[in-house]
């Protein structure tokens, strides 16, 4: 089946949303937290961390359950059409409601974020599922998760550069988040919703039936190209977790400048991923996945490690570094995607059972939990050094502790993620 370009942009469009709604709480909620609540660094991380946490274990579920459902919409629509309505909703109750001061906010945010996870999961895991049941042909599985990559990573460059700016374009202040964030949700929402129309409505009707999911399980847990595929990438995202979530306190802390700041930094890094995710697309189908995914990870760690000796003023040389992270970023999201499609495919046709969508899950809660760990980790950081929530002036120790967990942290991720690469018990190349 070779989808037509009109459905296959309809479909990309819901790539638009997750690529927003899973970058906007990465950059903004834990500096949203500690500036603009006055929650403690501390308890931020934990604020921004167990929700995802709690909601991983939901992300196989509803990909079990996406396998499992017969409806004249197909398996995977009725989930794109709740799950994009539900994240819309819930996003905008994030940045908008009323929460009091301090530590007091801590479990309104935290219940809230659950609530977002939730739904992000609902819509996430099926839709992501798609590329890995609509062909059997590679090249065409390729094409379908280029466009989505394409679309997702527009969207990271809303979420990461443009959101920054809408904050400020709002007032700033609590009034500024609300109307980023009451912007950003119809948007996205329209996007997601176009995905439910454009969606294919496969059903597997001429396929056998899902298994149990203690089967699919097993099936999963058994795959071990998959589960190192699925390690690596969760490193990866973790160290990119923690440049976003970073940012902001680098910008304002470190560099002294205004927060929109940090929609230029992190909007020319996407700028650069968005123009290179088609060398890395060649590069995926000529040398394979797990060459081209361990190239982009080292190099991007390389590249980090050049906050250590960046000047601060002027800008230029800061803004040079982030445009070169944003190149091999690019690799970090074209190869496991591609990949994680092909291996579920794989996995789908040796054992004669349809669990993409619990594949998918276990592949979304991987994301989650990366997405999660970068700026736990940011905001555990910041707490060992000394940073003070909503205090204009910080020591020179957090300010050192800010360098060094931008430059370090994410190289350490990004190279433990490189043996996880290699060695594969079956290939992973990629293209036929």
């Amino acid at each position: 089946m070779r989808m037509p370009y009109p459905r296959l942009i309809g479909y990309a469009l819901g790539a638009f949303g997750t690529g927003v709604f899973a970058t906007v709480p990465t950059v903004l909620l834990l500096y949203f937290c500690t500036e603009e609540l006055g929650i403690p660094s501390a308890l931020a991380a934990i604020a921004v961390l167990l929700p995802k946490l709690c909601a991983i274990a939901w992300d196989p579920l509803v990909g079990a359950w996406s396998d499992r459902t017969k409806s004249r919409f197909g398996r995977r629509r009725p989930f794109l059409l709740v799950g994009g309505i539900g994240v819309s909703l819930s996003f905008l109750a994030l940045f908008a409601w009323p929460y009091p001061h301090g530590t007091a906010a801590l479990p309104w945010v935290a219940a809230i974020y659950f609530l977002l996870a939730n739904a992000y999961s609902l819509f996430a895991v099926p839709f992501i599922a798609i590329p890995a049941e609509i062909s059997e042909d590679a090249g065409e599985r390729e094409r379908v998760v280029a466009w989505r990559i394409g679309f997702g990573m527009i969207g990271t460059l809303i979420g990461a550069g443009l959101a920054p700016i809408l904050v400020g374009l709002g007032g700033g202040g609590r009034d500024g988040y609300v109307f980023m964030a009451g912007l950003i949700a119809a948007i996205c929402c329209a996007g997601m919703i176009s995905a439910f129309f454009a969606a294919p409505s496969i059903n597997g009707a001429t396929q056998p039936d899902p298994p149990s999911l203690r089967t699919g399980i097993s099936a999963l847990i058994a795959d071990r190209p998959f589960r190192r595929l699925v390690a690596a990438y969760v490193l990866q995202l973790t160290g990119m977790g923690m440049i976003s979530a970073l940012t902001p306190y680098w910008i304002v802390h470190v560099a002294g400048r205004a927060e929109d700041g940090v929609g230029t930094a992190l909007g020319l890094m996407l700028i650069a991923t968005i123009a290179s995710t088609p060398l890395w697309a060649w590069a995926v189908r000529r040398f394979g996945a797990n060459t081209a995914i361990a190239a982009a990870a080292a190099l991007c760690g390389l590249t980090t490690l050049g906050f250590t000796i960046v000047p601060v003023a002027p800008a230029a040389p800061s803004l040079i570094l982030y445009m070169l992270i944003g190149i091999p970023f690019a690799g970090i999201q074209v190869g496991p995607f591609a990949l994680a499609a092909h291996l579920t495919h794989a996995s789908a046709r040796a054992s004669g059972m349809r669990h993409e969508g619990l594949f998918t899950g276990a592949w979304t809660a991987s994301e989650k939990l990366g997405l999660a760990l970068g700026p736990a980790a940011a905001g555990l950081g910041l707490s060992l050094t000394g940073f003070r929530s909503g205090a204009t002036i910080q020591s020179m120790e957090a300010l050192n502790g800010i360098v060094a967990a931008l430059a370090i942290g994410p190289a350490i991720c990004l190279f433990a993620s490189l043996p996880l690469l290699r060695s594969p018990s079956r290939p992973l190349g990629v293209s036929a």
